[in-house]
């Protein structure tokens, strides 16, 4: 029996192979899909973590508590370190990673001292730091072996100023009273490397703390009448072990941590919570790219199994007359396609494998790149996702032989051509699922704000939102395969009497089998629009990423300088503060060294109050720049269709020069105020908020030279999230004044450095760490979700080329074999074979060409109807820049290169075999059959 299977299999071999190309193809992209997960789930991981870093400023994986212990419990410090050590090692023992570092620190609550050179009535809270000496520099040291030593921070230095050598004098309670300590300061300290992951809380955190050593520390606490003492334990985990595989579990043990220890405290699990919802998110997008591939794959495998089918009917027949059952056929065909499963499941995982490594090595739409993608990896879910695909795919390929030998006999006899209407068809399916399409498009279109808002606030999105371009390709192909059937009926019907013999068989055959070619109408037009859609979608995705980050960023890099606050205590109370402005000439080198062409102060302060006549607002955006400068060094991107102001920005930088008290607004804060150009407003700033949190300090009367609508820089609309995490929208307000106007009415304050560098010269010619537009966008390209998208689509479009050029081939070869007799009877009837061409080129051009060029019209009504809506999920945020949709020739040009190949390789074996075809033997196996 296998070995009458194996000859089967051989006997049309290259059927089975575009059978097992399908069925690899089908598992591959199965398989991919829990790698991509993984892989996908692990890089947002690591991106969340990071991200929490440098927003924060803390270390992204800690588990800490604070408290305090009875020092009857616990006499001395080493016994308070102990037990601190022994929660460390209970949170390690369930939350598996490695150790980074820990910080632990204890304090007694200290008291009120005076110091050595004037300082009266301070507050000082004696500490221990065990690892003090490691991790910090001693700044300046003097020793004094009569009193107790002790360390202070740069900060503590700063606010009571003191110097090294200088003694305090603590009041402490003993008991009895109170009883004066002497310390003398024996060392200035700061941290060796801030970023260092143990300084959990740097030494600015920790307060008015001196810092003793553990022996003094234990002596301190003999003279306390206090009960308790304070202490602090940071433990820093190596979040890189923190994968989707144990995600879950370690969330699942610090809650139960939190439950049963209510000083215990973490800030993993938030992160974890926002990787679980991107998680399902990122599942959701995958499914929802994949199934339209899926499909496309399907019908592929469905039009050639069908085909095979269709060749092997008399071996049915034969097997049926000879006594087999219908059961033994059956399972004939189940070892057929068993044995194409497998050998589609071993290339299948390597092909799946090789596909996802190669999708998530993009950073564009058909762009593949060397970049590290370590963190997809095979995995053992893989096998299990393959072992599924094959059973469905030998389910899809055997169950229809069922059908095909339950009468094999009779069903022969009633002829092979159907002219059954389909149930769709009967039953208007096609305008059922476009007008279901419609009504989701308007549905999600009215919602779009809504659904903005969710994807902010990182809530779970809704895959049919993504499928209802794939529902609306697949209702219009299915209504132009009626169309087109109309269209074939009507031709014939106005021009049957004016047709030649061989133009007449040709609409017979079409009226004929107008329902059993609809499939490969179908398939084709699903393909061509499919590509079309994926192509567009990716280019308008990664393009209008890209121009707002350009347009956000406003220049090609920005350094955000380090400016020192010196603040002073005047004897009335009052507080004096200035910025020490650091070295600009060092950006201006930057010009004479060819680097930069254009380099530029720009100040920058979002705690702006303007008023004009009765109308204020709070929280404007105050852009302070030489407009010369500016000029040479900023640029303001523009909208695809025009430009976002109604003159170029430079104007406004002229008429802005022109008026030294002058300010540019932007349009929403002129409709607020309800200004003009020529009118007069004042705006007003805050000091520091390290000196005071709500103080004006100056104000400035400025005339309105001009009214923009977008600016380098300037992002329209904010979004910020509440307690609750509810996102809501914020629209920001702009002033522009000139720098040298600001700066004299306010006083020198912090300011980023703007710089447009030279062609061929990037950030890394620059010695310092910047902000580049071109870091952010290569950030966004690898960014998870982006990633996948590009991926998919890549993938999808190839696919779609692939299946596409295969199928399409495939099927015309397979039908002219099918028709072989037919064209035999024809030409033994007189028919010439540039007639017989003829005939099959008016077939292709019903069959084809209108389904292709239908396939071209849908797929661009699907850009224009649907991209915008799906670019939410990619741009959910207002901005300056709409989302504009872009069409690539490129993309069209590949794509229609492709199938004029496909259809010239069609036309060539056809006509190659219609040569070599010989009437006698068409003839004769009509006899035979």
């Amino acid at each position: 029996m296998f070995g009458f299977v194996i000859n089967k299999l051989k006997n049309r071999k290259w059927l089975n192979l575009c059978l097992l190309m399908g069925v690899a193809l089908f598992i591959a992209l199965f398989v991919c899909h829990p790698m991509f997960e993984k892989g996908a789930g692990n890089q947002i991981l690591d991106r969340l973590f990071t991200d929490h870093a440098t927003q924060q400023n803390e270390f992204p994986a800690q588990m800490s508590r604070e408290g305090t212990y009875a020092v009857a419990d616990y006499p001395d410090s080493q016994s308070v370190l102990d037990k601190l050590s022994g929660y460390e090692k209970k949170w390690t023992e369930y939350v598996d990673i490695n150790k980074v570092s820990s910080q632990q620190l204890i304090t007694l609550s200290g008291g009120r001292a005076d110091t050595e050179f004037g300082g009266l009535n301070h507050y000082f809270t004696i500490g221990y730091l065990p690892g003090l000496s490691e991790y910090a520099d001693v700044v300046k040291s003097q020793t004094d072996t009569a009193t107790f030593e002790c360390s202070i921070s740069e900060k503590t230095m700063d606010h009571y100023g003191l110097v090294a050598g200088e003694k305090i004098y603590l009041h402490v309670p003993d008991g009895s009273g109170k009883k004066e300590i002497s310390f003398v300061i024996s060392q200035i300290c700061s941290e060796k490397d801030i970023n260092d992951p143990y300084w959990a809380k740097t030494l600015s955190d920790m307060g008015d703390v001196i810092f003793v050593s553990q022996d003094v520390f234990d002596e301190m606490m003999q003279y306390y009448s206090e009960d308790n003492i304070s202490y602090s334990d940071f433990l820093m985990l190596d979040y890189r072990q923190i994968n989707t595989e144990n995600a879950s579990l370690y969330d699942g043990y610090m809650e139960q941590f939190k439950d049963a220890d209510k000083l215990y405290n973490d800030n993993i699990r938030d992160t974890l919570e926002r990787f679980f919802t991107q998680q399902k998110t990122i599942k959701l997008m995958l499914w929802a790219l994949e199934l339209p591939c899926l499909v496309l794959l399907i019908l592929f495998i469905r039009m050639i199994s069908a085909q095979i089918l269709s060749l092997e009917e008399n071996d049915i027949l034969v097997l049926r007359s000879r006594g087999a059952t219908k059961l033994q056929v059956f399972i004939l065909y189940l070892q057929q396609s068993g044995i194409i499963a497998f050998a589609g499941c071993v290339l299948g995982i390597i092909l799946g494998y090789i596909m996802c490594r190669a999708a998530a090595s993009t950073d564009g739409f058909l762009r593949f790149t060397a970049k590290d993608i370590g963190t997809y990896k095979f995995v053992w879910q893989m096998l299990v996702y393959a072992v599924a695909a094959a059973v469905i795919m030998v389910l899809f390929i055997t169950v229809p032989v069922w059908k095909k030998s339950k009468d094999a006999i009779s069903e022969h006899s009633r002829g092979r051509i159907s002219k059954k209407k389909p149930l769709w068809e009967k039953c208007f399916i096609d305008v059922i699922l476009l007008a279901l399409s419609a009504y989701l498009l308007y549905n999600y279109n009215k919602q779009k704000s809504t659904l903005a808002i969710s994807v902010l606030e990182n809530r779970s999105i809704d895959p049919v939102m993504i499928l209802d371009n794939s529902l609306f390709i697949f209702a219009a192909a299915l209504l132009c395969v009626r169309l087109t059937g109309l269209i074939i009926l009507l031709v014939d019907r106005l021009f049957k009497k004016h047709f030649s013999p061989a133009m007449y068989a040709s609409f017979l055959q079409l009226k004929r089998t107008r329902y059993n070619q609809g499939f490969l109408a179908v398939f084709l037009i699903m393909t061509v629009a499919g590509g079309i859609f994926d192509a567009n979608m990716a280019r308008t995705m990664n393009s209008n990423m890209e121009k707002r980050i350009v347009y956000n960023v406003g220049c090609d890099a920005i350094y955000n300088e380090d400016f020192r606050l010196r603040i002073q205590k005047n004897k009335d109370g009052s507080v004096s503060w200035m910025y020490d402005e650091p070295d600009f000439g060092k950006y201006e080198s930057l010009k004479n060294e060819g680097i930069c062409d254009g380099v530029t102060r720009v100040l920058e302060d979002e705690r702006v109050d303007i008023s004009a006549g009765s109308g204020s607002i709070s929280d404007a955006y105050l852009m302070a720049i030489n407009t010369k400068e500016f000029g040479e060094t900023a640029k303001l991107q523009s909208d695809q269709n025009d430009d976002i102001n109604d003159a170029h920005w430079f104007n406004y930088l002229n008429e802005l020069a022109k008026e030294p008290d002058g300010v540019i607004i932007s349009s929403n804060l002129a409709k607020a105020l309800g200004l003009k150009v020529g009118d007069s407003l004042n705006y007003s700033r805050y000091v520091p908020e390290a000196v005071d949190d709500d103080q004006i300090y100056a104000s400035e009367n400025a005339k309105v030279c001009a009214i923009v609508k977008g600016f380098p820089g300037y992002e329209r609309y904010t979004y910020e999230t509440d307690a609750d995490k509810n996102v809501t929208e914020q629209e920001k307000y702009l002033i522009v004044a000139n720098y040298a106007t600001v700066v004299e009415k306010f006083g020198m304050t912090p300011y980023s450095v703007w710089m447009n560098l030279s062609k061929g010269k990037t950030v890394d010619d620059i010695y310092k760490n910047l902000t580049s537009a071109q870091q952010l966008i290569d950030e966004n390209k690898n960014s998870a979700t982006v990633q996948i998208t590009n991926g998919m689509f890549t993938l999808s479009f190839i696919l779609s080329l692939i299946v596409c050029s295969v199928g399409f081939l495939l099927y015309w070869v397979m039908t002219l074999k099918q028709r072989e007799l037919q064209f035999g009877i024809y030409r033994a009837m007189g028919m010439r074979m540039r007639e017989v061409k003829a005939m099959l080129l008016n077939e292709q051009i019903f069959l084809s060409f209108l389904p292709l060029l239908a396939g071209a019209g849908i797929g661009i009504a699907a850009t224009a109807m649907f991209v915008r809506l799906i670019s939410i999920i990619y741009l959910p945020q207002k901005h300056n820049i709409g989302v504009n949709v872009y069409i690539y020739p490129s993309d069209m040009l590949e794509l229609t290169g492709v199938l004029f190949v496909a259809v010239a390789v069609c036309y060539v074996v056809i006509s190659r075999l219609l040569k070599s075809m010989k009437i006698a033997q068409a003839l004769r196996l009509g006899e035979d059959s």
